[in-house]
């Protein structure tokens, strides 16, 4: 008698096992997409890159808008309710760091709206602070490959950012620009 109830455990057993496997690669093919931007793959995008497909997708230089360490765009209604992006590059033209700025001069359901964009594409966030309906609020992906996405409001202006880093590579920028505020002698 013994022998009949140790057997349907250990089919059982192996039933779990064989789903737990089947679950955990089901896993692995769902793992969120890798960020890109109009198109560039941002892991390997380069500032001209980047350059050709903001232009292609009719966002322009905003006046002033090329510098050392970023370029400044007006998105000119490519991305619902955004108004500007700030594309960041380490001194050898890889990308570091996109920013949207979505104006909010009155309404905070923005931040939602955002949240839920980012959320239909890369899943739920890894980490959430803050109150979606007034205050100072964040949710978080990390994403693989180094990539972390943040949809942020401050307060008390409702205004909500969106941005999409590769932290590597806004290490080595970071790092790049204390090296050159270093050698300029300018602090």
């Amino acid at each position: 008698m013994a022998q009949d109830v140790a057997q349907p455990r250990r089919s059982t057993g192996l039933w779990l096992r064989a789903f737990g496997a089947a679950a955990f690669v089901g896993l692995l093919g769902a793992a969120p997409p890798t960020p890109s931007l109009f198109g560039v793959r941002l892991a390997t995008a380069t500032r001209a890159e980047l350059g050709r497909a903001l232009g292609a997708a009719h966002l322009t230089l905003a006046p002033g808008g090329a510098h050392q360490w970023y370029d400044l765009y007006d998105v000119n209604g490519a991305l619902k309710h955004a108004s500007k992006l700030a594309v960041s590059y380490t001194k050898g033209g890889r990308f570091a760091r996109a920013e949207y700025v979505f104006p909010s001069f009155v309404s905070t359901k923005r931040l939602g709206e955002v949240i839920a964009e980012v959320r239909a594409k890369y899943g739920a966030p890894t980490r959430m602070t803050g109150e979606l309906a007034i205050g100072p609020a964040q949710a978080r992906w990390n994403l693989p490959h180094g990539f972390q996405i943040v949809v942020k409001r401050r307060w008390p202006n409702p205004t909500t950012f969106m941005i999409i880093e590769d932290i590597r590579m806004l290490k080595r920028m970071k790092a790049e620009q204390r090296r050159a505020t270093a050698e300029s002698g300018a602090f």
